[in-house]
């Protein structure tokens, strides 16, 4: 018979389904949602046919006060809630900061069943590195069965948390192969070539994600705006900070070459990679970022700023650019993968964003957490 796994998590992000739908072939699992919706990154629930899921009754708490910096909105379980969340052989549970995650691993350890934390959290993303909130962290990290991490930086950071390194599994984020790395290809094929012909377009940059401040996408147009040439850039995403970044650009005189395309779903992001050189993430806070690896599987060049967790797997990797998101270091960046452009990689790198590679991780974390707990 096979595991029960329980996943919780806040809302429903496209980018996890592949592991989600490759967990749902190998165990009895269960994706539990915190929100219907999570209007900031178009996140919006509805039954999936890969993997069986639900929403948690639970209360959303307003942004306003501290909560209005966070990131993500918090939740606080409803009456009779937590018994279904821990409804399982294994729960997996990736946001250790939201309320309502909190509060299952605290019941967890008292009901005697194992969880699996899924973090992605670096020593360069933490915000409190003593205190209450350290304390916190280290209590639910120190208690989890095992802690799946997806690259060298989150297992630094999950060490420093006080877990034992044999409980941790470092993995991968995965992505949909199929979609970044066969569509952008089919794409090309048809429509352009290898993009290093003489007929090929300039060089394309493209941002995608949120615009908000830690985003940091105003040094990216500044650095953008210091190339010479005529290169262009796709900023693809919407935000707080639209309007502000649709005037800088004019000001600094590249309004024609800067696309504000707004929020895209994931087949049209597919459509404007095909036809783009290299992504940039200039974050001044990124806990991992999703979009370098999916571009890497589309054949893309990165450039990726240091304080993001996916810089650490991509330091010596071809075709990757790591540095310092301020506008002198983006710029080198921009420079460097510009003169360093050959044609887009003809290779997916199924290794590093594989969801069957991701999927066996996390199956070897809940049978570690599993296994401890048996012989408690």
């Amino acid at each position: 018979m096979s595991m029960e796994i329980a996943w919780l998590t806040d809302a429903q992000a496209p980018y996890r389904e592949p592991l989600f739908c490759e967990l749902a072939r190998r165990s009895e699992l269960t994706v539990r949602f915190l929100f219907a919706e999570e209007p900031e990154r178009h996140f919006r629930y509805r039954p999936h046919p890969g993997y069986a899921s639900t929403l948690v009754p639970c209360w959303q708490l307003p942004r306003r006060g501290p909560l209005a910096a966070l990131d993500s909105y918090q939740a606080i379980l409803r009456p009779g809630a937590t018994r279904r969340v821990l409804d399982a052989d294994v729960v997996v549970i990736p946001t250790w900061a939201q309320l309502a995650s909190a509060w299952s691993m605290v019941r967890a350890v008292r009901r005697g069943v194992p969880y699996v934390i899924f973090s992605e959290s670096t020593l360069t993303s933490r915000r409190f590195a003593s205190g209450p909130v350290d304390w916190a962290r280290r209590w639910l990290f120190t208690h989890a069965g095992a802690v799946v991490v997806p690259g060298p930086a989150a297992r630094d950071a999950a060490i420093t948390s006080g877990v034992a390194p044999e409980r941790i599994v470092e993995s991968v984020n995965s992505v949909d192969l199929d979609l970044f790395g066969g569509r952008t290809r089919e794409l090309r094929e048809h429509a352009l070539g290898d993009g290093t012909g003489p007929d090929a377009p300039g060089h394309r940059y493209v941002y995608v994600g949120q615009l908000i401040p830690r985003k940091n996408v105003g040094a990216l147009v500044e650095a953008f705006a210091r190339l010479d040439g005529a290169p262009e850039l796709d900023v693809v995403g919407d935000g707080v900070e639209l309007e502000t970044l649709r005037r800088q650009a004019r000001d600094l005189g590249v309004a024609d070459r800067v696309r504000f395309r707004g929020f895209l779903d994931e087949d049209a992001v597919v459509e404007v990679l095909a036809t783009t050189q290299t992504l940039v993430l200039p974050s001044l806070e990124e806990v991992y970022g999703f979009t370098p690896l999916e571009a890497r599987v589309a054949g893309l060049q990165v450039v990726v700023s240091d304080r993001a967790g996916i810089a650490e797997n991509l330091r010596d990797v071809e075709g990757a650019f790591i540095v310092p998101p301020d506008v002198d270091g983006l710029t080198r960046g921009l420079e460097e993968s510009r003169r360093a452009w050959t044609g887009w990689a003809a290779d997916v790198p199924t290794d590093a964003a594989s969801p069957e590679r991701s999927a066996d991780d996390v199956l070897t974390a809940a049978k570690i957490a599993w296994g401890g707990a048996a012989r408690r």
